[in-house]
Formats: structure tokens, C-alpha cells, sequence
């Protein structure tokens, strides 16, 4: 089996996960792509925070932060139909407001470092592709139409 080609169809592909290409090159469906991978990922993830947060847990109810989350769900929902620049801006401040989280009610509490410090690389990954997603934002209004598909045929499918 070809590792390679596998990879490069299923998991890599220009068309459809075009993380890796600059902002500057994308067409309208890969930018919807990658909207919709971001704001499936804050949607979900903020969902989870949101219940957790009005359910209670290690450090009590918080409302404050289940208003918040669920603030980042609607950003998330307005972001990916509207393609609204200024949600893309509000959701790409999360990842500080995790930071900023964690540096008051995890580090000032004493909990264990290793999460914390697990939890501050993926909240550092996070804030990195933010960066990317509001240069997204701000020229999907601009990017050219996706160019029409190719037609199939056997060759393609041997691909």
C-alpha cells in the first residue's frame, strides 16, 4: 500500500484542506474549507465548555464563562454562514482568553503543571491558525471562484 498517495488524497489535498497554502493563493472553496473545519472546531469545542461550565465542575458553576463560550458558538455559526470578518476577530480571541483562563484560575490554583502546560501549547497552536483564519476572513471577499472540477475519467481514479 502506498502511504504517500493515501495520504496526499484523503488527508492532504490542495482542493479541499488547503492549510498549508498561503492566503494570498486561495479560491473561494478552499476558503470555505478551511472556514468550515475553524468554525467546526471552535463550534464543537466551545459547545462542550459552554455545557460544562453551566453543569459545574472541578472549579464550581461559572456563568461568566458559559456566556462567553456560547458567545464564540453564535461567532462560530455567524462566522462560517455570513463569512463576517468581525466574528473571524472575535474567534480568534479565544485563544487568549484560554490563556488567560488558565494563567489565573489553573497556574494561580495550583494545578498539576503538565496539564496546564498541555493545554497552553494547544491554546499557542490555536492563536497561531487564528492568525491565519482573520487573513482569511479579511480577503475571502476578494478571492477568485473555485476553477470548475475536472472531468472524471480513469486516469483520475488511478490517482
Amino acid at each position: 500500500m502506498e502511504w504517500d498517495k493515501f495520504l496526499k488524497r484523503y488527508v492532504w489535498n490542495e482542493h479541499t484542506t488547503p492549510y498549508f497554502t498561503p492566503v494570498d493563493k486561495l479560491n473561494r472553496s478552499q476558503a470555505n474549507s478551511e472556514i468550515l473545519f475553524y468554525c467546526l472546531l471552535h463550534g464543537v469545542l466551545f459547545c462542550v465548555i459552554s455545557l460544562a461550565a453551566l453543569r459545574g465542575g472541578p472549579d464550581g458553576r461559572s456563568l461568566g464563562v458559559a456566556y462567553y463560550s456560547f458567545s464564540v458558538v453564535i461567532a462560530s455559526v455567524l462566522f462560517g454562514m455570513l463569512k463576517n470578518y468581525h466574528a473571524a476577530l472575535f474567534m480568534s480571541a479565544t485563544p487568549l482568553a484560554g490563556m488567560l483562563y488558565v494563567f489565573v484560575y489553573r497556574i494561580g490554583n495550583g494545578a498539576a503543571a503538565i496539564d496546564s502546560i498541555v493545554v497552553m501549547g494547544f491554546l499557542v497552536m490555536l492563536m497561531r491558525y487564528s492568525f491565519r483564519i482573520v487573513g482569511v476572513a479579511r480577503g475571502y471577499p476578494d478571492f477568485p471562484p473555485a476553477p470548475p472540477p475536472e472531468p472524471p475519467s480513469y486516469m483520475n481514479l488511478k490517482k
